[in-house]
């Protein structure tokens, strides 16, 4: 029998934090062997001087068991941090699923009260659903998953191939955490992501990269060997000669080196991190086809973690030169600074192409964990059925997301053809608002191929438009009313352009007088009738309501009712058939003492 969501985040989080106390003990265990190990490096020295590999071979053996020991300390470092972040990852999960999502990223900087819907819907910023569903461990997966929201899929195909590959990994939470551990270990700014995508684009030069590959052998060679030749008692004339000329090569290319370390160094985290995500979806067996065709692209000619291990080993390298002791000691024997430039060229001249296309593989997986995790964490939603020709919505108990399910109201609602209007209109605080939000953020989800809260949604894929709280605009001395009608006209000149959207207003014409706006509105209502455009629009004025009888099958009205009974009021936030009876303006004036 399958666990439920907060059984496996509960169990996840008790293992991790036991494996992370774990380690720690290790850690400080090793911590005195470090310690012990140091101190005898010194001890064959005090008890027998330097008089003989007596002192030296043992001596040797304690330094390398000394780095033995760095090395695990620094491996138990990885295992400790790799285990606190699958902790607390399992800890944010077991807050979302109460319903506590403030600590994750809202994707503030994606806000545009200028888009065509997703300011209207609260897609973005603080309490919004990127916040709700947003689990990406990387830039690009970030920016992947705003993109979707922003500009959902339109075509049959695609949203149901992604309904398979979401399917997928929502039937696989460990993997998941894996993936998102392993991108947590180290946190990418904008900025570095950005230049990491520039890799792909750039041409960088060296000079003489066939002369310098060959320099690269013979100087270092003949270095050691002079060095050699000098400590058997030979001529320090040539060891010296040849540090000089290693001196003189590194200031010839000078140039291409610091050119290749502001794009390369300081990256090797960052590479690390690349190469575990990428590994971890090249091994697992994918059976939806969305996910075969992304693994695909990282399995051939060669495995892009192997590729990316090649980089991040040279960029590791290259950041030796912070260490000043170590940059002259490799710089003077080996070339070192030249030998990593080399590398570096190499590598990008002959995977360059390849890097754009396994970064996007990388972001792809990691937005459609996010909608994944969306999937496990709700198994009560439902992925919608994606209908293919004329206008089709038809909702069974479909309800917002982000309200929780204990305050949840949930409606049904159908719309079937092109050129029709529903007119939903209701008291103040009766739930119009949030009806029109409820049905906007569903199918922009159903679009990206996540499940929707919904018990059934069959609908047609199309571009959704919203007027629901324009603002006026100081800076571009415009009014309210003047930045309504840009956007209205906007979208009536995309329709008459022949695109199909569904239209999405919450009380038009606001910023105008009562009669204008009724005459307006009416108009506005018949423009779109005319275009065959589908809209879904919420208002306090009645008469508008009575449009449904000039235009019959063509102008529905929908209605939230209230009741008033002596100085409380009710709201029971269900759809209901026709206009509203009942208003509440004065009522709540009265109430709170203003009339």
């Amino acid at each position: 029998m399958a666990i439920t969501a907060v059984e496996f985040y509960t169990l996840k989080q008790e293992t991790y934090h036991k494996k992370a106390s774990a380690v720690s003990s290790k850690i400080r265990m090793f911590a005195w062997f470090r310690l012990f190990s140091f101190l005898l490096i010194y001890a064959p020295l005090v008890s027998w001087g330097w008089n003989s590999w007596q002192t030296v071979l043992p001596s040797l053996l304690f330094v390398v068991l000394f780095f033995f020991l760095v090395k695990k300390n620094i491996q138990f470092e990885k295992q400790k941090k790799t285990f606190q972040i699958l902790e607390k990852l399992s800890s944010d999960e077991l807050l979302a699923l109460d319903h506590q999502f403030s600590h994750f990223e809202n994707g503030e900087e994606f806000l545009n009260p200028a888009h065509f819907n997703s300011y209207d819907l609260d897609l973005f910023g603080e309490g919004s659903l990127f916040q709700f569903i947003n689990r990406t461990s990387t830039q690009g997966g970030r920016q992947k998953l705003a993109g979707w929201l922003q500009s959902a899929f339109l075509q049959k195909d695609e949203i149901e191939r992604r309904q398979g590959a979401v399917r997928e990994l929502a039937s696989q939470p460990e993997w998941r955490l894996n993936f998102l551990a392993n991108g947590h270990l180290f946190k990418e700014s904008p900025e570095v992501n950005e230049e990491i995508m520039q890799w792909s684009q750039a041409e960088l030069h060296m000079k003489h990269p066939t002369t310098t590959r060959w320099l690269l052998v013979i100087i270092p060679i003949l270095t050691i060997a002079a060095g050699i030749y000098a400590i058997l008692g030979g001529s320090n004339l040539w060891i010296l000669l040849l540090v000089f000329t290693q001196g003189g090569l590194l200031y010839y290319y000078r140039k291409s080196v610091a050119q290749f370390y502001s794009y390369f160094g300081r990256k090797s985290e960052l590479l690390g991190k690349y190469m575990l995500l990428v590994h971890l979806i090249e091994k697992e067996d994918f059976t939806s086809p969305f996910l075969k065709d992304l693994r695909k692209k990282v399995l051939k000619p060669d495995t892009a973690s192997h590729i990316f291990g090649q980089l991040k080993k040279f960029v590791n390298q290259f950041e030796y030169r912070l260490n000043i002791i170590t940059n002259i000691l490799l710089n003077t024997i080996l070339m070192w600074d030249i030998r990593c430039t080399y590398n570096l060229w190499n590598w990008h001249r002959l995977n360059r192409s390849k890097m754009a296309a396994w970064l996007e593989v990388i972001a792809e997986t990691d937005a459609l964990i996010s909608l994944a995790n969306l999937a496990y964490n709700h198994p009560e939603f439902t992925y919608p059925e994606i209908h293919d020709g004329g206008f089709a919505l038809q909702a069974k108990l479909l309800g917002h997301p982000l309200i929780p399910p204990a305050k949840r109201v949930d409606n049904d609602l159908k719309i079937d053809g092109w050129g029709k209007v529903l007119i939903v209109t209701g008291a103040n605080m009766a739930g119009k608002s949030t009806f029109l939000r409820t049905v906007g953020v569903n199918l922009i989800l159903g679009r990206t191929g996540a499940p929707v809260c919904a018990q059934y949604l069959v609908f047609t894929p199309v571009k959704i438009y919203t007027n629901m709280r324009t603002t006026d605009s100081l800076l571009k001395d415009e009014s309210y009313f003047f930045a309504e009608l840009k956007r209205i006209k906007t979208v009536l000149d995309r329709l008459q352009n022949g695109e199909r959207i569904f239209v999405i207003l919450d009380e038009m014409l606001k910023g105008t007088n009562s009669v204008d706006k009724l005459n307006g509105s009416r108009k506005l209502i018949k423009k779109l009738l005319e275009l065959k455009a589908v809209a879904l629009i919420a208002t306090h004025d009645l008469k508008i309501s009575e449009m449904e009888e000039e235009y019959p099958q063509m102008v529905y009205n929908k209605c939230f009712e209230i009741k008033l009974e002596g100085e409380e009021m009710f709201f029971d936030y269900l759809l209901k058939d026709g206009a509203t009876k009942t208003m509440n303006a004065t009522f709540l004036m009265k109430k709170m003492g203003i009339i």
